[in-house]
């Protein structure tokens, strides 16, 4: 299991953010992040739409932060472009079980316990604890 690249990508731009403290523009956090421009685009519409920045429109638009880094965990980054972080698809709400039964399927519990335990610890970091410190 890996996180696809798109992931990656956000947590550098948001990275970027938290640190620039201020509106940047897409060419800049792009550059700044090491990250294709088309595919930043993308990714910071994304995480506009998901609250974890802020998206400004017009001649002095660009991006900003959405909340303090604090309030910002690890998860909350990889949700956005990865999704629920689950080890399994039979685990995820509106998924069968291909065994046809989550109570006799020996991996099920197994699954959800390892997935229910990343989640918690990606959760568990918070943003600001990830700082570079200059």
């Amino acid at each position: 299991m890996h996180f696809k690249v798109e992931t990656d990508y956000a947590i550098r731009m948001v990275d970027y953010l938290i640190r620039k403290k201020s509106i940047a523009g897409a060419v800049e956090i792009s550059e700044e992040s090491k990250v294709p421009l088309h595919f930043a685009k993308n990714i910071l519409q994304k995480l506009a739409s998901n609250d974890v920045v802020i998206s400004y429109k017009g001649i002095h638009g660009g991006y900003e932060i959405g909340k303090k880094s604090e309030e910002i965990s690890l998860y909350d980054v990889v949700n956005v472009t990865d999704g629920p972080l689950v080890l399994n698809r039979c685990i995820m709400k509106g998924e069968e079980c291909p065994c046809k039964s989550d109570e006799n399927c020996p991996y099920y519990e197994i699954f959800r316990e390892a997935s229910l335990e990343l989640q918690k610890r990606l959760r568990g970091v918070k943003l600001s604890d990830l700082q570079h410190k200059n």
